[in-house]
């Protein structure tokens, strides 16, 4: 493959620009990075990031990096935190990569419509959320981007399929130890306790810790990640989230360094990566699972030990970076996930409309991309999803 100029940006999901960054060089290809939303636990930014943030960079930077990049990689699909006009990168020939990761495109009532479970948020303000702040989001990635990375938990509203997001690590960072205690350490670091499920898990110690188990919790709330890793390195269990269907970052970089892990883990809704070494725990059982894990050696020994050929064989970073680009090329791509929620089954919330504009933009994604097979475009337009403009009815 020839060297590619690739800009990656714009927001710093849990510090990972710079993983990409690296996995793209390490591939041959030159690379920048921008962000336009920083993440103050990451380490210092060198000075080779561009920074793009509100009131720090001026036009001519903008049109500097168009000119100087034929591919666009961008994580987090929010067009008012992106710079660049996808339009106008689309009419000069760019390719774009786009990532969904999370709350950039999940709405409540998707979410709550396909699984049945409310997604209990709190701060992040997203129950009673517009259902046009991520439609349009997803919409207008959707229509423009060469290449899109998601996964099915945030994908509800989505209309053409995409790659299943692999969370790149760079493996070598992670130093991999199994202290086979007998009393075990258990490390828990929620970015936000509610969401992470954080007091049912706390209840459910403290409920096994009165009935004689002993252990040793450290609870990692609002502390920089290299913190994080350090009692990584020393814990023997590690609990991630309870809401949810699939592990967060902290459960991948837990594997890496040789805890046993506990989180949910439903395959059914997330089937990739397959065979997950991970005992799962979900609000309505969660005091057995953990009893098990605190009282049986050979099982969390067993589990850290899976863990980390586990986090080897999917999410080493180059290898993660190389399939992107084997995508982009491709003459024919094979996809992970062909979304169908949306079009066979979505109703609207009572109150919500979408605008003209946005039902066009669906119908003309529908027709370059399809439906499944038992999917009526008549009744999307009556569900008020999308419109006729845009749809053409000899094909």
């Amino acid at each position: 493959m020839k060297e590619l100029r690739i800009l990656i940006g714009n927001v710093d999901i849990a510090c990972i620009l710079r993983i990409y960054a690296d996995a793209f060089r390490q591939l041959g290809h030159q690379v920048t990075v921008s962000i336009s939303q920083r993440n103050d636990w990451c380490d210092k930014y060198e000075d080779d990031v561009v920074d793009l943030r509100p009131g720090k960079f001026n036009t001519e930077t903008i049109h500097q990096l168009i000119a100087n990049h034929d591919i666009f990689f961008l994580l987090w699909g929010d067009v008012h935190t992106n710079p660049f006009r996808l339009d106008y990168l689309k009419q000069l020939g760019k390719r774009i990569i786009i990532v969904f990761c999370g709350d950039d495109i999940r709405h409540y009532s998707a979410y709550e419509q396909e699984y049945g479970v409310s997604l209990k948020y709190s701060g992040g303000g997203r129950l009673g959320d517009p259902l046009n702040r991520p439609l349009q989001n997803i919409r207008l990635f959707e229509y423009y981007s060469d290449i899109v990375l998601s996964v099915p938990n945030q994908s509800s509203l989505m209309a053409r399929p995409y790659i299943h997001c692999i969370v790149p690590m760079n493996i070598n960072k992670y130093q991999y130890s199994i202290p086979e205690r007998d009393i075990p350490v258990i490390a828990h670091a929620p970015s936000v306790k509610a969401v992470k499920g954080t007091p049912l898990i706390e209840a459910a110690l403290d409920r096994l810790r009165k009935e004689g188990i002993a252990f040793d919790f450290r609870l990692l709330h609002g502390v920089p990640n290299q913190e994080v890793l350090n009692t990584l390195r020393d814990a023997d269990i590690a609990i991630d989230q309870l809401h949810g269907h699939l592990h967060g970052l902290f459960s991948l970089e837990a594997a890496a360094s040789g805890c046993a892990l506990a989180t949910c883990n439903n395959q059914e809704f997330e089937p990739i990566p397959p065979n997950r070494p991970i005992l799962n725990i979900e609000p309505g059982n969660l005091y057995e699972p953990l009893k098990r894990l605190l009282t049986d050696k050979d099982l969390r020994i067993r589990l850290a030990q899976e863990g980390r050929k586990y986090v080897e064989k999917y999410y080493d970073h180059v290898n993660v970076a190389g399939r992107i680009l084997e995508c982009l090329e491709a003459d024919e791509i094979e996809y992970d996930h062909y979304p169908a929620f949306f079009s066979r089954y979505y109703r609207l919330p009572q109150g919500e409309s979408i605008p003209d504009e946005l039902k066009r933009m669906t119908a003309e994604t529908i027709q370059r991309w399809g439906l499944p097979e038992d999917a009526d475009p008549q009744d999307m337009i009556a569900r008020g999803l999308m419109s006729a403009d845009g749809l053409d009815p000899s094909k």
